[in-house]
């Protein structure tokens, strides 16, 4: 079934509440991007909405499966600040610009891809990649569920993050390389990125995303204080 983000993210908040701090509820996915047309491999966005640093030291990403056992250390970002927005890729260790096992040059790689991304903190994942109807599952520092989210779950066909934004549930793939931003009030809770929406800009390949661009905090999503569940 095809959820919103702000259904999600409610669900998460609930979901953890008796495990995870107020503060790191703060922490809301605000872009996901899971096709690339050539490297750079995919990203999402993590946006601290809180009024306090979170520290992600010791977190760790799974796809749909939601398996520690399965879970790739968060590398290269170790605080989120109040109101910054960061972004974790997929590492590529066979990049065939980029054969070697280097880490460095990979980010420097995603940098220079989306035009340099000044002043964004960018992290990577060695796991696994984002595809069709997936999900992001984050794990904090205990290996206890933290955040998670859904996209693309529709039927018949699933779909990539762009399409799933457009409402496109066909098989089109019209907007596969286009990342989805996070948009409360939107029908599934964001829109594709395009030009001239919420920031978005080109990347080498002419596809739009706007990694690091700051979110503006959605005061009636604010999740901040997360109530315990029933």
């Amino acid at each position: 079934m095809l959820k919103t983000f702000t259904r999600m993210l409610l669900l998460v908040v609930a979901a953890v509440a008796t495990q995870a701090s107020p503060v790191e509820a703060a922490l809301t996915f605000t872009e996901v991007r899971s096709k690339a047309a050539t490297d750079p491999e995919d990203y999402f966005e993590l946006t601290n909405f809180g009024s306090a640093a979170v520290d992600i030291t010791g977190w760790s990403f799974d796809d749909e499966s939601a398996d520690i056992a399965d879970a790739a250390p968060l590398v290269g970002v170790s605080t989120i600040a109040p109101g910054e927005s960061v972004v974790i890729f997929q590492l590529d260790e066979n990049d065939p610009n980029d054969p070697a096992y280097d880490p460095a040059g990979e980010v420097a790689l995603f940098r220079g891809f989306w035009g340099g991304l000044a002043g964004v903190q960018v992290g990577y994942h060695g796991g696994a990649g984002l595809g069709k109807g997936d999900a992001i599952t984050l794990f904090d520092a205990a290996n206890a569920m933290a955040l998670t989210l859904e996209y693309g779950m529709t039927s018949p066909e699933q779909t990539h993050a762009g399409d799933w934004a457009a409402g496109n549930a066909d098989g089109s793939d019209l907007f596969e390389n286009q990342s989805a931003i996070y948009a409360p009030g939107a029908p599934v809770g964001c829109v594709t990125a395009g030009l001239g929406v919420l920031g978005s800009f080109a990347n080498t390949d002419g596809d739009y995303g706007s990694p690091g661009v700051a979110i503006p905090e959605p005061a009636i999503l604010r999740l901040s204080s997360p109530t315990s569940s029933s």
